[in-house]
């Protein structure tokens, strides 16, 4: 993945830049933190007072409680749905931030959760008793299915069952998915409500990935919050491989770096990290491309 290539690692600088880190640790925190408190109060798995202020209630519009719809991604129903999320948002998430930089992903997560939970209370609101949704996996489905529209074709080799090597296209990958969600959804979560499933939410994290690509891929930007006493130029529009095919273009360059100046070299690249980080990979120039290429086997020589 390109999270992956040396330069992206950015071993210049201390400091946790990447959403990505700040999410693991957040969720592994929050984690800890209901494991504790559910000791502590003798709570059951999926009920207690932090599910009814945390999680997402079917009962959400009665009761007030608007943070819900970005809290209840902090609990998880066990430590096995807590690894999946994780590894999906370490592997996954990554290459999808550096493709997006930090602006466009948070967009992505945010939206995410707003569709996952309407998704899921359009067909929970009647529940009886109460019922809560809780977990990342909104997330990490929008964060797949953004990644599998974007390099529809690129091979990608996982563990299946954590034992079985396999390599797939992640379009494949989607398409399969996307079968077994829909499976579970009609089969199983409209059929028995009562069972706690919810495909619906995952469904809705996975439109929440396929908006925000056709999204950016028209041209159109996400509004931006940060404060500045300068007016910001206009970016252009992002190319991106299509799903269906993996053209693109690549702008000429327009400036040097002086390679013998090791300070000033690393200037340099800090800048275009930087500039990764805020507004992806795709932003970058072919120079500064170049620039990192070169930089990356410079650098290590010092």
């Amino acid at each position: 993945m390109l999270y992956d290539r040396s330069y992206m690692k950015k071993p210049f600088s201390g400091g946790l830049r990447s959403s990505v880190d700040k999410l693991l640790i957040l969720f592994i925190t929050t984690f800890v933190l209901q494991i504790v408190f559910e000791l502590f109060t003798n709570s059951g798995l999926g009920s207690g007072l932090h599910y009814e202020y945390i999680g997402f209630s079917n009962h959400f519009f009665d009761s007030g409680l608007v943070w819900s719809v970005f809290t209840y991604p902090l609990l998880h129903d066990g430590p096995l749905v807590l690894l999946a999320n994780l590894l999906g948002l370490h592997f996954i998430g990554r290459s999808v931030e550096s493709e997006l930089g930090n602006a466009n992903f948070h967009w992505l997560c945010f939206i995410s959760l707003i569709s996952g939970a309407t998704l899921w209370i359009v067909f929970h609101y009647t529940d009886y008793p109460s019922s809560f949704l809780s977990g990342s996996t909104s997330i990490v489905l929008s964060l797949l299915t953004y990644f599998c529209f974007t390099y529809p074709d690129r091979p990608i080799t996982f563990l299946l069952l954590f034992v079985i090597p396999v390599t797939l296209k992640p379009k494949f990958i989607l398409m399969g998915l996307l079968g077994l969600e829909l499976f579970g959804f009609v089969f199983w979560e409209l059929r028995d409500n009562s069972q706690g499933a919810n495909f619906s939410a995952h469904l809705g994290g996975m439109l929440a990935g396929a908006f925000v690509y056709w999204f950016l891929i028209s041209g159109k930007l996400f509004p931006s919050f940060v404060f500045s006493t300068k007016t910001p130029k206009p970016i252009n529009p992002i190319k991106k491989t299509s799903f269906f095919t993996n053209k693109s273009g690549s702008p000429k360059p327009s400036y040097s770096v002086d390679f013998s100046n090791q300070h000033s070299l690393q200037s340099e690249v800090d800048r275009i990290l930087d500039k990764i980080n805020e507004k992806g990979f795709g932003t970058l120039t072919q120079a500064e491309k170049n620039t990192l290429d070169k930089a990356k086997g410079l650098l290590k020589k010092h």
